[in-house]
């Protein structure tokens, strides 16, 4: 069985009485879809991204709108912040959705957003590891003691303790040695990016169990990829490609390229708009519910995975939420079967 989770759009209307209701709206359609669990991430000083710079304030609003999936972050950059304050943070929203949230955390590769906070950009991973080391035994103890490198402080009492026992579920992303290794030892799961293509990522899955083994970790995997699904290929074509190209195109320009050998990644960036299902290919799980089906099935035999956060919003221009929430339908009703 696989679990398939979502990232989640961000439909605002400014002014209206209740600005995130087509948000609330779509959530709920997810949520009784049977979504297993749906994701936003986290920038700061970062307008053009349209990533939250307070996810949990945001994803406490989807919790009193959903009832069944987990709700968490994909990724935060924890190391951004001090671990206490995030603690209780999730502790929270924990609390608001009695037991569904979800702590993923990532390195971070904008050097501004650490200036900004008076953190070093270029000890950002040991901070990160330090970070959730104090976080672990937080939840772990209940309470806070730490002598460290990055921080210091007498014991404390974790308030409010979150639902979830013995915490909430944390997952790391990130590809380098150095992530692989973070997600072996502090996480629960690793959360994979969405760049690299299916020869890449057999390799990184090595690595990550490999890892897992040496820290007496049972590996679990969230494949993060493109997705969406339509009635025809033209259709998808028409409402999905565009986006995904733009969506490749502004994180090569960025600077995280996945693969970067990619000859297929390597025309998108020129300008060149490869055929649709050429793209598709060993990249993202899009098409006709069989192609979709045939992708994953291909993807779950060489990695086998235990969860897809798809993600369907790509592009910097986001979908309509009529035509997010048919892909979703669709999805659920003809994909999610071939799985249970």
């Amino acid at each position: 069985m696989i679990e398939f989770s979502l990232t989640l759009p961000r439909f605002h209307d400014a002014g209206e009485r209740m600005p995130y209701r087509r948000t609330y709206d779509f959530c709920r359609t997810a949520d009784e879809l049977g979504y297993a669990g749906g994701f936003i991430g986290h920038h700061s000083f970062s307008p053009e991204v349209k990533d939250e710079s307070a996810p949990f304030v945001f994803l406490a609003g989807i919790g009193a709108h959903t009832e069944r999936m987990r709700l968490g972050t994909g990724v935060y950059l924890a190391g951004l912040h001090h671990p206490a304050n995030i603690v209780e943070q999730v502790s929270t929203l924990d609390r608001i959705t009695n037991g569904r949230a979800v702590l993923g955390v990532g390195a971070g590769y904008r050097e501004y957003e650490f200036k900004a906070y008076g953190t070093d950009y270029r000890r950002r991973g040991k901070r990160l590891d330090e970070t959730l080391a104090v976080i672990r035994k937080a939840w772990s103890t209940g309470s806070y003691e730490w002598d460290g490198e990055f921080f210091t402080f007498d014991d404390v009492p974790v308030f409010p303790p979150p639902v979830q026992r013995p915490h909430p579920p944390i997952y790391v992303g990130g590809t380098s040695a150095a992530a692989i290794r973070r997600a072996a030892r502090f996480g629960d799961t690793w959360f994979t990016l969405p760049m690299e293509t299916l020869p890449v990522v057999v390799d990184l899955v090595d690595r990550y169990r490999a890892a897992c083994a040496e820290e007496g970790r049972t590996p679990r995997i969230c494949l993060m990829r493109e997705a969406w699904v339509g009635e025809s290929d033209a259709e998808v074509e028409r409402e999905w490609y565009p986006r995904a190209l733009s969506f490749h195109r502004y994180y090569w320009d960025a600077g995280t390229k996945g693969d970067g050998h990619d000859p297929v990644l390597q025309r998108v960036a020129a300008g060149e708009d490869p055929p649709y299902q050429e793209f598709v290919r060993d990249r993202a799980f899009a098409g006709t519910p069989e192609l979709v089906i045939d992708e994953i099935r291909r993807w779950h035999d060489a990695i086998g995975f235990d969860e897809c956060c798809l993600i369907f919003a790509t592009g910097r221009e986001p979908t309509t939420q009529e035509a997010l929430t048919r892909a979703t339908t669709l999805f659920a009703s003809e994909v999610f079967p071939a799985f249970a």
